[in-house]
């Protein structure tokens, strides 16, 4: 499903599909995790890369990144959590005082750009693959802003036929 969603949305020719894991090796895990590592090493349409570590997620070692809901959930979680700290640490320390201000002013833009990629409202909601009609799942606490990108996410999504795509490959999985 990632793999079809990479190529049709995102344009990304044969994506790499990493599994999120404790480590590299490919019995490390639980039961699930092994078993899963598994099922994608021996399914020949995907460019399975092996497992891929939290501390490799944000270096672009893999473009598709499996997981079960709750470790996807607390990744998801975590990262917006750092990414507001750490806006917050930045912001603090650029209004410390006139010499950090002045050298803010000048950063401004190069910030914001910065701080677009992290706010989940740049993309409003994902489409919750797996499912025979298109779903979009959106942040408990979105705004407008957020819906309103969530919606073009859903147009996305019909435009490209994700779903009937998603479930055609799987249909003829052997």
């Amino acid at each position: 499903m990632g793999k079809i969603y990479s190529e049709n949305i995102l344009g990304i020719d044969n994506p790499r599909v990493a599994l999120v894991n404790i480590g590299e090796e490919e019995k490390k895990g639980s039961e699930l995790v092994v078993e899963s590592y598994r099922l994608l090493k021996s399914y020949p349409k995907i460019n399975f890369i092996g497992n891929i570590e939290g501390r490799e997620l944000f270096e672009g070692a893999a473009d598709v990144v499996v997981c079960d809901g709750f470790v996807g959930n607390v990744i998801l979680k975590s990262v917006e959590g750092l990414a507001n700290f750490f806006f917050g640490e930045i912001k603090q320390i650029l209004t410390s005082g006139i010499l950090a201000k002045l050298s803010a002013s000048g950063l401004r833009s190069s910030f914001t750009t910065m701080k677009k990629k992290f706010d989940y409202e740049e993309y409003g909601g994902a489409q919750l693959l797996g499912l025979n009609e298109l779903v979009i799942i959106s942040h408990g606490s979105s705004k407008s802003r957020a819906i309103k990108n969530a919606i073009k996410v859903a147009i996305e999504g019909l435009k490209t036929n994700l779903t009937s795509k998603i479930n055609e490959e799987i249909n003829n999985i052997n």
